[in-house]
């Protein structure tokens, strides 16, 4: 092989060489899950200054109070003492909630993972009482519940893939996802 040619070939080489495709992260919104032990759940629930609706769920009366599911992220709390001008109280944060009900001071909540108990004589200062996993499938240690999925409408629907070396899922959240692997079809 002549010079010229084999200059041209190291050349053409060096050249593809830095032609290397950059991947462009790509970002969805989609649910992860929250790790912990089921102690670890009274740190999830919280009382929060009140906030916007965005995706309503159940609505419930109870004792002058107005209590308005936001689907996956908690309940708002309304003083409902004049019905046709509600003012807001307070905002529970409860990651993974769908469903809701009200019962002598005790609030039942879902979290995706199991069933809670939470005491709402003192919106300042909840306390979960009790909390079901009775319920809890393997299947839910796997994947997120179906009806955080089917809030989040119908075709792909990502999630953060689970990794059972961080422990148990006690709840999922909606967040945004950077290049998600796993996703199921709704």
């Amino acid at each position: 092989m002549n010079l010229s040619k084999t200059l041209t070939l190291v050349f053409s080489l060096i050249l593809l060489a830095g032609c290397t495709k950059t991947k462009t992260d790509k970002t969805i919104k989609g649910l992860k899950p929250i790790y912990g032990t089921v102690a670890d759940l009274q740190s999830l629930v919280s009382s929060l200054p009140p906030r916007e609706l965005k995706t309503i769920g159940k609505i419930y009366t109870f004792n002058g109070l107005l209590f308005v599911n936001e689907l996956g992220e908690g309940v708002h709390i309304f003083d409902n003492s004049d019905p046709t001008k509600p003012s807001k109280l307070k905002f529970i944060s409860i990651p993974g909630n769908v469903d809701i009900a009200i019962r002598d001071q005790k609030l039942y909540a879902d979290m995706g993972s199991g069933l809670a108990t939470i005491d709402i004589s003192n919106l300042d200062h909840l306390k979960i009482t009790h909390f079901d996993t009775n319920h809890i499938s393997q299947n839910l240690q796997q994947r997120p519940p179906s009806a955080m999925l089917e809030r989040l409408g119908s075709g792909k629907i990502y999630f953060e893939c689970t990794d059972a070396s961080k422990g148990q899922i006690v709840a999922w959240t909606t967040t945004t996802l950077t290049n998600p692997e796993c996703y199921l079809n709704n």
